[in-house]
């Protein structure tokens, strides 16, 4: 890896540690994550211009995977807040990132993909699942189905869901993308396009969700009045964070280094919240900690 991928990929682990911190911090709902993707899709219109040959050629098919993963979006922006609602940070973060990776792996076996999955991968996604096992845990000694069924840890898995199905949409949206607009875009503007009909995609599905629920509406009238410089500065950096982690892949040879060196946010995130927001630091906790972070790695390089 070169330093300015290092450099890159080093800023966009910060930021994402620091939008889910601002987040937290404010006891999050739809409504908090409904003004940041605001912002974000603000930040992107003149994308509207820029690709504004490419909404023509877009497939029906393609415009479904973006409605599709507006939806998974927005139940992991869902997912999230709850999760951050009902429990700490410090063990929400690490199973949202880490959960996915799981999902993904089953669902590569369903749909008879698993030949891409080599033996280094599979063992660090069994590492991945005891660090997972770990994590609620008071004590060693303290096995207990209740530490799986507490609201904290259920949302966690609501939002690893949409993570997993988004990705899984994102791919297959990704390849008719690149085969329909191969000649009139380079794969990095391919992407970057993707992002703004996703982008936008998930503010429809938040809006539509919030305009619902009478808490929601209630909600977006507080976090406009009492949040909404946090929500702004969430979905900006959101944003920014992904585009760093685009332009870090056109400085390494191998996109897995850049897989395995963002997982630093998983250590990173859970300990700035224990400190930040004087969380527990079970021994328990740390340990799963260690041990999601450690088989992440092993999947991203194996």
């Amino acid at each position: 890896m070169t330093f300015i991928s290092i450099l890159l990929i080093s800023i966009s682990v910060f930021a994402h540690v620091l939008w889910n911190l601002l987040s937290k911090q404010q006891n999050p709902t739809g409504a908090f994550f409904l003004l940041a993707t605001t912002a974000a899709v603000l930040c992107l219109l003149p994308g509207f211009w820029i690709f504004r040959e490419g909404f023509i050629q877009i497939s029906p098919l393609v415009w479904f995977f973006v409605f599709i993963t507006g939806l998974f979006q927005a139940i992991y922006y869902i997912g999230l807040a709850a999760a951050y609602r009902q429990g700490d940070m410090s063990l929400a973060y690490p199973l949202v990132r880490a959960i996915p990776v799981l999902l993904i792996t089953i669902c590569n076996f369903i749909f008879g993909r698993g030949e891409q999955i080599g033996e280094a991968g599979l063992a660090g996604i069994l590492i991945v699942a005891f660090g997972c096992l770990i994590l609620p845990m008071q004590e060693f000694n303290s096995l207990s189905i209740r530490n799986y069924l507490s609201k904290c840890y259920l949302f966690s898995v609501f939002a690893a869901i949409g993570t997993c199905g988004y990705t899984l949409v994102d791919d297959e949206a990704l390849r008719q993308l690149r085969h329909t607009l191969q000649h009139a875009f380079s794969t990095t503007q391919i992407t970057l396009f993707y992002i703004l009909l996703q982008t936008f995609s998930t503010w429809i599905a938040l809006l539509l969700f919030v305009s619902v629920s009478k808490t929601e509406r209630r909600q977006l009238q507080k976090v406009w009045f009492q949040a909404r410089r946090q929500a702004v500065m969430s979905g900006i950096i959101i944003t920014s964070a992904y585009g760093l982690v685009l332009a870090s892949m056109a400085y390494v040879s191998n996109v897995s280094y850049v897989a395995a060196f963002r997982q630093l946010s998983i250590p990173l995130g859970a300990v700035i919240a224990i400190f930040a927001f004087k969380e527990p630091a079970q021994i328990p906790k740390l340990t799963g900690i260690s041990i999601v972070f450690g088989g992440l790695i092993l999947v991203a390089l194996g």
